[in-house]
């Protein structure tokens, strides 16, 4: 929609005259007009101080608004950089627009000695020199004297070597890579409520140059809209390729989208929020309204209409740049520099703080906050249900801060202007773009640890365009709060490594980790508007945790602890043997699984029939305490994983095995996340269960509540074919299936003999791989949260000495072992979940059990999970009664991949492991 503007933004007053577009308040003078004068030398605010150091690639160049006692106006200005020895090598003659008072390298020429270059030659001594010109049309008087600024260039940084290309500056996190084929990613928002559906939408990404994407919960990607600006927005970076669809942000009632862009009209690129409706389940827009748009207010590079966000509220928050134009920040009768606020479609909220209906509607009654440079990046903290932004600032001086109703942020051109209200001044331009918070209302603080629910992670895009890593940008950062709402930090969480282009620009928090964008593509042949630009994710795995549910004894993640890969799981059978029966008071739910804990497993009459007691779910997440009502009392765990192939469970509309049916492999499925929707939400009345498998099945699902929620009336089931039973019938919203935790086959293509496995180490030599045959396997499926090491040999001629090799290390899925070097040739499997507590095995870094030691439960243990030993540090160890261990030089951090040598320990001490592996162990695994 249009405003209403009985306060035009720059409307002429009766001088009808104009300093930097702002309108006198009186007339001038007669004498003051007629006198002939310069306009004032320009004052430099970027770079801010004489000999300031910034970098070679992205070099801002900035005055103070222009000022000529004349009363005439700006006309254009000439900026050049010299070398320290005098030589011009960058001009921009008589340059107008916005860069009249602040220009980039790519709005200008190379010569000289720097022809050809699109950056300046780091670690050396330059100067910018800049003039204004009148429109006096007076060639004595209508040019001001030069102002120069001498600066330096920064050193170039080289990627560490033999590194990865983003690095964790923080324990237990990884990077990851989960989608591409996107040009200019600026902004990421997510899909509330998604559940990692394949084929629902994720989030969606705005993609500058005039498109919308949405990634599915696959990370498959598609167009959601396309062509969505009226003009070419090609241009140089950095300078005036920097504008288009910026903020995004979804309305969790209707799954709308809203966009922010500029369009043109006429010569002037302009403002508006554009919303999309989609008929087809968020996958594609299917119409656009215009909710608002800014006829008065022309937009420059990067200082532009940006973030946008929904609050508590329900309103729409539109934050909004200066436009390259400080006077406007403070100008009510201005968009340009604030942040406003109104209803979603588009009208003005009459309890804005300057809402004054009597005069008509204009930019008064939107405004939320003012005094604003460039606020791009803004998020929403739940503990105080207050509105964070950050934005870049002049030379040094970016700024973070809290967003109140009504408030002045001080902008108006001068260099400690963005001092005001600051959470946080960067020393130096780091190019803050976006923000995001941990918070566990939202996804579950993306799995993030408790100790980061409710920081802020914000993204440092550095230099515009710059090559390798950077000091000043490329990288996440993450601020804490103080009792008294004070900021500490930042402190780096991720930052680029590589030797390209690419850096940090949208972020968000999302269900299983903080995702961002890569801006560029990284290879520079491509260009900054190459169409190979990356999404990535920041997981929390840290490796005690390295499963999908660990359970612990204690509160807060302490005492004896047991790992779950996805299943059943039942204290009636013995599977909580490691954490102990009615004992469970914590655990953590890794990202991309869910938990439903129950306090009575299936014995008592509870199998097939009986509820299973309190029940209640949790998901990805850190749950330091499961509640005083289920503390020291879960006997039955259902790890959840996303739903996978197979036939563990068939689930039937109809009594009997009739109707339409489901096939159910080991994992979890919702009503409310669609995943019952073959057989029918809420409408299953029989199951089938196949022998070795388990179901739970539960009234309610997530949509009962998360974490603190029941799902219950649950109930278990064995194998069999069974009636649901009337209390049941048509009301199953969750069913999570659980089975072997590998099943092996003798023949290719997951056929001929099987055999299923639990978690434990298994030989040939004793019998155990009868079923399937010794040397015999050529196909198997690991479920999700497994590990399989599987070796050649076992402990035949081989205990306690000796390789098994060849051995490979599998994570989950279906693996072909045809042409493989272990075809028909594994004598020994051993299958865990994850690291537990016990003492099954005691390793030491010393000979003879001495040194630092390290006490193992049954389990997987690799690299970063060995404790006080530490990896590649195992000389000796003491294997228990009934128990068997594997030791591996490798560990599996690769996949499926060689882990060799590999050596039998059966029951016993075991002094040394031999030369060949001391000192050399990554990785351990622990059974019966």
């Amino acid at each position: 929609m249009g405003t209403k503007r009985s306060r035009a933004v720059g409307a002429v007053l009766t001088s009808g005259l104009f300093i930097m577009g702002s309108p006198l308040a009186t007339a001038l003078p007669a004498a003051a007009a007629l006198a002939a004068g310069a306009p004032d030398a320009p004052q430099i605010t970027e770079p801010g101080v004489d000999n300031m150091l910034v970098s070679a690639a992205d070099v801002h160049m900035e005055t103070a608004p222009f000022h000529d006692a004349d009363g005439d106006a700006h006309l254009c200005s000439d900026w050049e950089i010299r070398t320290g020895e005098g030589e011009r090598v960058w001009y921009s003659n008589c340059i107008g627009g916005t860069q009249k008072v602040h220009t980039h390298l790519g709005d200008g020429i190379f010569e000289g000695s720097h022809a050809g270059r699109h950056d300046l030659i780091p670690d050396r001594d330059y100067e910018v020199r800049v003039r204004f010109r009148d429109n006096s049309g007076d060639p004595a008087t209508e040019w001001s004297t030069w102002s120069t600024r001498p600066f330096r260039t920064a050193k170039e940084r080289q990627p560490l070597p033999d590194a990865p290309q983003w690095i964790v500056k923080q324990p237990g996190y990884r990077v990851e890579e989960v989608a591409g084929g996107f040009q200019l990613p600026v902004d990421i928002a997510m899909t509330p409520g998604q559940t990692v559906d394949p084929a629902k939408p994720l989030f969606y990404v705005s993609e500058l140059y005039g498109q919308v994407k949405v990634v599915h919960g696959d990370f498959s990607t598609s167009t959601y809209a396309k062509n969505l600006l009226n003009f070419n927005p090609t241009g140089d970076f950095p300078g005036s390729g920097e504008m288009g669809v910026t903020g995004l942000t979804v309305d969790p009632a209707s799954g709308d989208v809203f966009a922010a862009m500029v369009y043109q009209d006429g010569g002037d690129i302009l403002p508006k929020v554009v919303r999309f409706h989609s008929t087809d389940g968020g996958l594609t827009a299917a119409s656009a309204s215009t909710v608002i748009r800014m006829d008065k207010e022309p937009q420059s590079a990067s200082h532009q209409i940006s973030n946008l966000s929904i609050g508590p509220d329900g309103k729409l928050y539109v934050h909004m740049g200066d436009g390259m134009d400080p006077n406007r920040a403070q100008d009510k009768n201005s968009f340009r520099g604030k942040i406003l606020r109104m209803n979603l479609d588009g009208s003005a909220p009459s309890d804005n703080p300057f809402y004054d209906s009597s005069d008509g509607i204009d930019s008064h009654d939107y405004i939320f906050a003012y005094g604003l440079r460039n606020p791009f990046g803004g998020a929403w903290r739940a503990s105080d249900g207050k509105l964070y932004e950050v934005e870049n600032g002049p030379g040094a001086n970016d700024r973070f801060a809290r967003v109140d109703r009504g408030a002045d942020y001080g902008w108006d051109g001068g260099a400690t202007d963005m001092k005001t209200r600051a959470l946080y001044n960067w020393e130096h331009t780091h190019a803050p773009v976006d923000i995001t918070f941990a918070e566990p209302s939202v996804h579950h603080a993306s799995g993030f640890p408790e100790d980061t629910w409710g920081h802020a992670f914000v993204s440092e895009s550095g230099p515009t365009y710059a090559t390798g890593p950077q000091e000043k940008g490329k990288r996440v950062v993450e601020f804490g709060f103080n009792a008294d709402g004070s900021a500490t930090g930042p402190k780096t969480l991720v930052e680029y490594n590589g030797g390209g282009k690419t850096t940090v620009a949208g972020i968000t928090a999302g269900p299983d980790g903080i995702y961002f964008s890569g801006l560029y593509p990284d290879s520079a042949s491509e260009g900054p508007t190459g169409r190979s630009a990356k999404i990535y994710r920041i997981r929390y795995v840290p490796q005690q945790a390295d499963a999908p549910v660990v359970a612990y004894t204690d509160r807060d993640f302490k005492g004896g602890f047991q790992s779950f890969g996805a299943g059943v799981f039942d204290a009636s059978k013995g599977d909580l043997a490691a954490v102990g029966n009615d004992k469970i008071s914590s655990l953590r739910v890794a990202p991309g699984y869910r938990a439903v804990v129950c306090a009575d497993d299936s014995a008592g009459g509870r199998t097939n029939a009986g509820s299973l007691g309190l029940c209640r779910y949790y998901g990805a997440g850190q749950h330091d305490y499961v509640g005083a009502d289920l503390n020291d009392k879960p006997s039955l765990i259902s790890v959840m994983s996303e739903p996978t192939q197979g036939t563990g469970a068939i689930a039937y509309r109809g009594a009997d095995g009739t109707g339409p049916s489901q096939s159910l492999g080991v994992g979890g499925y919702e009503a409310t996340a669609g995943e019952l929707s073959q057989v029918g939400d809420t409408m299953t009345s029989s199951l089938s269960v196949a022998e070795g498998y388990r179901a739970v099945v539960c009234k309610n699902d997530r949509s009962g509540g998360l974490n603190t929620g029941e799902v219950g009336p649950c109930r278990f089931f064995g194998p069999g074919q069974f009636n649901v039973g009337t209390a049941f019938d048509n009301q199953i919203a969750l069913i999570a299936v659980g089975g072997p935790a590998v099943t092996a086959f003798s023949d290719a293509g997951f056929a001929g003999q099987r055999q299923a496995f639990g978690p434990g180490v298994y030989e040939a030599k004793p019998g155990q791989l009868k079923t399937v045959g010794n040397d015999a396997i050529t196909s198997f499926r690991v479920e999700p949260g497994y590990h399989v090491v599987a070796c050649d040999n076992d402990s035949v001629g081989h205990k306690n000495t000796g390789d098994l090799g060849p051995c490979h290390t599998y994570g989950e899925g279906n693996h072909s072992l045809a042409g493989q070097p272990l075809d028909n040739r594994i004598s020994l499997l051993a299958v865990q979940a994850g690291p537990s507590g016990g003492t099954r095995v005691t390793v030491y870094r010393d000979k003879d059990f001495k040194g630092a030691s390290t006490k193992l439960g049954p389990g997987v243990f690799q690299s970063g999970n060995l404790g006080a030993v530490g990896n590649d540090q195992v000389t000796s160890l003491k294997v228990a009664s009934g128990t068997r261990a594997v030791v591996c030089r490798h560990d599996s951090a690769k996949g499926a991949a060689a882990i060799s040598p590999c050596r039998f320990y059966a029951p016993g001490d075991h002094k040394y492991v031999g030369a060949d592996l001391n000192d050399d162990i990554s990785l351990i695994i622990t059974g019966s």
